[in-house]
Formats: C-alpha cells, structure tokens, sequence
C-alpha cells in the first residue's frame, strides 16, 4: 500500500515538473512558442517605411480664379485649390503590446501637387497672369494599431492624430505685362508660421515575408486644417532682374490676426497685418512599404 502511494507521488511529481518546464520554456522563449502555433511575436518592437500618393478631399475656393476675355465676353470662374494632393514619405516606429494591440509615432513629409490658375485679359497694356499654389506639410502622428493577429496576411487599423509641425504653402505668380517689349514679372509669397492639427486613419494589410521583413499596403485618410502666421514674398523679379530690394515691409511681409484694429496707423516698415484664413490639407489615398520587427 505504501510502496503504491509512494509510486503515485511520483508520478505525480514528475508531471507536475514536466508542465512547470513547458511553462518556463514557454516564457523564456516566448519567440518559439508563438512561432510553433503560428501567433505574431508580442512585445515586439518595429519600424516601418513607406510612400504613398493622395488626393486631395477638401477644396479651398476663394485662392485662385480664372477669368477670361475674347474680345465679346468676360467671364470669371472658382478654381478649386486642394493642398491635400501629393507624394508623402513615412516612417514610423512602433511597438506591439499584445498580437492584437499595438502603439506607432509617424513621421512624414508631404510634398504637394501644384494647383493653376490662369488670368488672361486681351487689351494693351493688360496682362498675362498665370497663378500656382502648392502645400507642403512635415507632421508627426501618434496612433494607436489594432491587428487581427494572423501570422501569414494580417489585416489592421490605426488611428491617429496628425500634429503638422511644419506646414508651408507657397503661391508664385508670372504674369506678362503686354507692352512693346513686354515685362516679365514673377512673384513668390511663402506662408509659413504655426501648426496644423487634425486626425488619420488607414486600413492595411501586412504580408509577413518572414520573421523579421513583411510588406504592407493601406488606404489612408487624413482630416486635416491650418491657419499661416505669417507670409513674405521671397522672390521678385522683371525681366529676370531682382526687385526685391525695392519693396518695402509692408510690401513684402504679412502677419496674420483673429482681430484687427482698422483705424490703426499703417507703416512702410513694419508687415502688413490681415485677418487669418485656415487651409485645408484634406485627402485620401494608398501607402506601400516595407516592415522590419526586432
């Protein structure tokens, strides 16, 4: 009877050690032990990089016109202008919490479309006036990753808030003045000044190639909006001669206010002051890229 429950004890004993090393092992390779039944590694770190193209979803409708004259008839027209356009380069980096959660901080420039406008007014000593306007944004987004957690093709969400750190828009302006000889005049006003603020979401999939390389593809939104502080001409030129030196402050530089005194005294050598406008970066579109996990 003894020599029974000893033998039982040690049956028990041993199995009881058995389930404690596969549990050790368990945990001191967690690697392994997702990789035996086929779950993404967690608390795992990672970065990605990507590019991608957009489309503007937001347009501004009061910044470039296009007006008309043949002789008969005048006519002007809205051209819609949307900075949200363009080439946009990322990288993130990430860390994942659980297989199905994880955090990111984005980094990325956006390098925008130019949108035309085109004055032409046919009478003499009139001009031919053509108008471009092109946004720029260098942004950083923390956002929040949910994943289904499959090993091979793994679809996601993240979602975010876009913090544009340096926002710019550029407008240039050539026009040629139709005297005997004409004048060719150019014109470039940056805006600059201030944060843009808004809010991201994609949805993508990753393609794990291996343990450490997989290749995503996702379509991104971006709500996103900005007021300028401040604008200044950087280039003026006739007939390809500077003349920004002949300008003066007022000429040249512009701040930009929620409120003004209309009374207050204007001088030549301080900026011009303006009420502000805000601008949309609004847009949508599809990033490709490469992820490489530690």
């Amino acid at each position: 009877m003894k020599k029974n429950l000893l033998l039982a004890l040690l049956g028990l004993f041993l199995i009881s050690a058995a389930q404690a090393q596969n549990t050790e092992a368990k945990y001191m390779n967690p690697d392994q032990s997702n990789q035996q039944i086929g779950l993404p590694v967690p608390n795992q770190f990672y970065v990605r990089l990507g590019v991608g193209l957009s489309g503007g979803t937001t347009s501004n409708l009061d910044m470039l016109y296009k007006y008309t004259n043949d002789g008969n008839k005048e006519t002007v027209e809205v051209v819609p202008v949307d900075l949200g356009s363009g080439f946009t380069g990322s990288v993130a980096f990430g860390y994942m919490v659980k297989k199905y959660l994880g955090f990111e901080l984005t980094v990325s420039q956006s390098l925008g479309f130019p949108n035309f406008g085109d004055s032409i007014m046919r009478f003499p000593g009139g001009y031919n006036i053509t108008g471009r306007i092109l946004g720029n944004v260098l942004s950083v987004t923390p956002s929040v990753l949910i994943t289904a957690g499959l090993s091979k093709v793994n679809p996601y969400a993240r979602f975010g808030m876009v913090i544009g750190v340096v926002p710019t828009m550029y407008g240039k302006l050539e026009a040629t003045q139709a005297t005997n000889p004409p004048n060719d005049i150019v014109l470039i006003r940056k805006y600059y000044g201030g944060v843009a603020l808004g809010f991201s979401a994609a949805l993508g999939v990753d393609f794990n190639i291996s343990k450490i390389i997989s290749l995503y593809a996702e379509a991104t939104f971006q709500g996103l909006t900005w007021s300028p502080f401040y604008s200044k001409i950087t280039k003026y030129t006739i007939n390809g001669t500077d003349h920004l030196g002949d300008l003066t402050t007022f000429e040249k530089e512009t701040e930009y206010y929620s409120k003004l005194d209309i009374n207050a005294y204007v001088s030549p050598d301080v900026p011009k002051k303006e009420l502000r406008k805000t601008y949309p970066f609004d847009n949508a579109g599809v990033t490709l890229g490469v992820r490489f996990k530690f």
